[in-house]
């Protein structure tokens, strides 16, 4: 791994850990064991490490998003999708641990924050709309709507409630959490054999619905 991605993997796992504001360059440089020097030719301060980040993980939901797109998804094959764009939130937690402070330090990186929650609304949209108009939800446009801000703020802050709850989210349980979450919401809407809308409840509740589909 070269000394630019190494630079990049520590300074993650830093600011997941002690949130952004807590950790300087010096810090990233020392857990490192490299010169403060040697990290600023890779990078020309902290502010450029966030945007560099920040980019890896637009690349990524982008990625997601566009695979997304261009298949016509079953509702189970929906929340699994859902659980991706969770976990890659998961990894690169820390642009969600105080929105404030990033817009204020990095408004740059908070502007196309901004513009990427808009762009994934619009693509959830389109996918509640196909799922309408197949029939897989019995929902006006307006229930559909509210069913994409549900999904934008369980994205968003479901890491954030649990954590402040004092619950562990280190691990895929509060992932889970959010779905269940969607799913409680989405569920008198959901127009599926019973059989595999209860495939489907029990996929989430045991969370095992990973499992089942990311190795099918």
């Amino acid at each position: 791994m070269k000394t630019a991605e190494k630079i990049l993997v520590t300074s993650l796992d830093l600011f997941n850990q002690h949130g952004e504001s807590n950790v300087s360059s010096v810090d990233i440089a020392v857990e490192l064991d490299i010169s403060p020097g040697n990290l600023y030719y890779h990078f020309k301060g902290k502010e450029v490490i966030v945007a560099a980040l920040f980019d890896l993980y637009k690349n990524q939901i982008d990625t997601a998003f566009n695979s997304a797109a261009n298949k016509d998804l079953s509702i189970e094959e929906f929340f699994y999708f859902l659980y991706v764009i969770l976990e890659k939130g998961h990894h690169f937690q820390f642009l969600f641990h105080n929105q404030a402070n990033l817009a204020e330090n990095y408004p740059l990186v908070a502007k196309k924050f901004k513009l990427l929650i808009l762009s994934q609304e619009k693509s959830i949209e389109k996918l509640i709309t196909f799922f309408i108009q197949n029939g897989s939800l019995k929902a006006s446009f307006h229930q559909g709507i509210q069913i994409v801000e549900l999904v934008g703020l369980v994205f968003t802050q479901s890491a954030n409630y649990y954590a402040l709850k004092g619950q562990n989210i280190s691990d895929e349980t509060h992932l889970y959490k959010g779905l269940a979450t969607i799913l409680f919401a989405v569920l008198p809407y959901i127009n599926l054999p019973p059989g595999e809308l209860h495939h489907l409840q029990d996929a989430i509740a045991t969370q095992t619905l990973v499992s089942a589909l990311g190795a099918s």
